[in-house]
């Protein structure tokens, strides 16, 4: 086989059913191998498409994404998607062009060091410059992008690579100069008893689930028995959102820049934190200096990769561990002369007082569930959330205002069915992400929120979703402006709206009617009730421009660098 027949070969032999890409000369040899062999290709608009597709897929189904570009601009155009995977931790395995291996450093047509370009931002990355390589390489490269964190990698193929003939007998495999690299083995812990010896002197303690609880292969089972077993509140970070049920007893809500108030002041005042899965990034804990001169509260920091534990925030205990096998193990170790359900006493007056918080938090969500024109973010998202109870929707955001709304007020009935660009905050991320979603599991809707600036950057991506006509569900929610930035402007730059206004937006209804999708418009009551009916009745597609209050705000918030409990709220204590 030549090299673009070894890689096609490759992905069938992993299950791989289909490939989101776009094709140039460099990759023309690939994409005739494709055609030749029947393999499944989505072709995308956008190379920026293609990397979020692949995210959506993989963040629904925890099996790698696979992304297919040429040389320069197409490799190129993948960076920010790249990027994106690597801080919200999801498998995509990326197979770029590159010019011919004797052009390699002369400037040579569509040439770009995609290699050193992204090196900051792959798990790993590799350059094949040997044709015995080429399958070796691509074994490992499959392997790291679930093994461990898992993480986006490339794989950049020179275009003569390609074309050649390759042998991949045993014999010849084995005599391959590469050299894998073996992931150093994760330490499981002996640390049961110091957790529990914590928890027991802890009068308010708070388990905080982060990503990796979601991604962990077992790890939402495992941390519910957990919580079950202890009767510890818990709440989970914007990555984390669906670990837990909305319902849940002991769900405190979501944390962060734009948490529930009984979740930040937890965060914020507990002295004992159990954090699983979860960085610890700023839009998290605010200013970590602050956090860390509290050395009355004991912090555990849970995470498979070490890196990560102690980066941000001290730990007093470290563990580095899969979510899944330090709540399984924890359990299991459950001490005999505690009482399952409720580990210690003195927590009662602190769980009744957050749910306090919750309960008064909730009266005034309640009350921002009213009718009005334009219509009120939040009352948009909860209603499309009401039509679709019992569907467990997939729901997708792009960037923006939106996405907090959706956060705070759109309930996930499942693990794997909250998509979003977390770390990154990519606008763009929505449209191909909602495709990728939707392409993994389209047996269920997906709910698409994306503000008027973040869908006008990959709009283009209703071609593809036109073409395959999926239960994609997507609610424009136009306010004239770049709401987070149009936000903060207002709060503390004294009103002083900079390039934030999003004058000559175009009539949305009449692109969703250029690619030939349904669609329709709400300002009110009665016609988003309308649209919401019939997007539910509509088996494939439906576009809904939504106009929405341009001075609607996001509360709670949490201004930059402040504590998790220096939260504002109107109406709360």
């Amino acid at each position: 086989m030549n090299g673009a027949e070894v890689i096609v070969k490759f992905l069938q032999d992993k299950g791989v059913k289909h490939a989101f890409g776009y094709p140039g000369g460099p990759v023309l040899v690939l994409y005739d191998a494709i055609y030749n062999a029947g393999f499944p290709h989505v072709q995308v608009r956008h190379e920026q498409g293609a990397i979020h597709a692949a995210e959506g897929y993989a963040k629904v189904t925890g099996v790698p994404g696979v992304v297919i570009a040429t040389s320069g601009p197409g490799a190129t155009n993948l960076v920010t998607g790249i990027a994106d995977a690597m801080l919200d931790s999801v498998p995509v395995l990326c197979v770029t062009g590159a010019v011919a291996r004797k052009a390699t450093g002369t400037d040579a047509f569509q040439e770009a060091d995609i290699t050193g370009i992204t090196q900051p931002i792959t798990k790993y990355n590799y350059l094949v410059m040997t044709p015995e390589d080429l399958l070796p390489i691509l074994e490992e490269a499959w392997a790291l992008t679930t093994e461990g964190r898992p993480g986006p990698v490339l794989v950049n193929v020179p275009k003569d690579l390609l074309a050649i003939q390759i042998d991949t007998t045993a014999e010849a495999r084995s005599i391959s100069s590469y050299t894998r690299h073996r992931p150093a083995k994760v330490q499981t812990g002996a640390m049961t008893e110091k957790v529990y010896a914590a928890l027991a002197k802890s009068k308010k303690p708070l388990l905080l689930a982060g990503g990796g609880c979601v991604i962990s292969k077992g790890g939402v089972d495992d941390m519910t028995e957990f919580i079950r077993c202890l009767g510890i509140p818990v709440a989970t970070t914007l990555m984390g959102k669906g670990a837990v049920s909305d319902d849940h007893s002991k769900y405190l809500g979501h944390i962060g820049m734009h948490g529930t108030p009984q979740a930040n002041t937890a965060l914020g005042t507990c002295d004992l934190l159990l954090a699983v899965g979860c960085r610890f990034s700023d839009r998290i804990i605010g200013d970590p200096d602050k956090y860390n001169l509290d050395t009355d509260r004991v912090i555990i920091h849970v995470d498979i990769d070490s890196a990560e534990i102690g980066k941000n925030v001290r730990a007093d205990i470290a563990i580095e561990d899969d979510a899944a096998d330090f709540f399984r193990t924890m359990a299991a170790n459950y001490p005999t002369d505690r009482t399952c359900g409720v580990y210690s006493e003195d927590w009662l007056d602190w769980i009744d007082s957050l749910l306090a918080k919750k309960k008064r938090y909730d009266e005034l969500v309640e009350a921002m569930y009213v009718p009005t024109y334009p219509l009120l973010p939040q009352y948009l998202i909860h209603r499309v959330a009401q039509a679709n109870k019992g569907k467990n929707p997939i729901v997708v955001t792009d960037v923006g205002q939106h996405q907090m709304f959706a956060t705070q007020h759109f309930p996930v009935e499942s693990p794997r069915s909250w998509i979003t660009s977390g770390g990154l905050g990519t606008m763009g991320f929505g449209l191909p992400a909602a495709i990728g979603a939707s392409f993994a599991d389209h047996s269920r809707p997906t709910i698409l929120f994306v503000g008027d600036g973040g869908f006008q950057m990959t709009f283009q991506e209703l071609g593809v979703l036109a073409n395959l006509k999926l239960p994609v569900k997507v609610f424009i929610m136009d306010n004239g402006s770049l709401g987070m930035v149009r936000q903060w402007q207002e709060l503390f730059y004294d009103r002083r709206f900079s390039q934030s206004g999003m004058e000559g937006t175009p009539d949305f209804n009449m692109i969703a009617k250029a690619y030939n999708l349904p669609c329709g418009f709400a300002n009110d009551e009665a016609s988003l009730a309308r649209e919401i009916a019939k997007s539910v009745e509509t088996d494939g597609p439906y576009i809904v421009h939504c106009i929405v209050d341009t001075g609607a705000n996001v509360y709670p918030m949490i201004p930059a660098g402040r504590m998790p409990n220096e939260l504002i709220m109107p109406g709360m204590d």
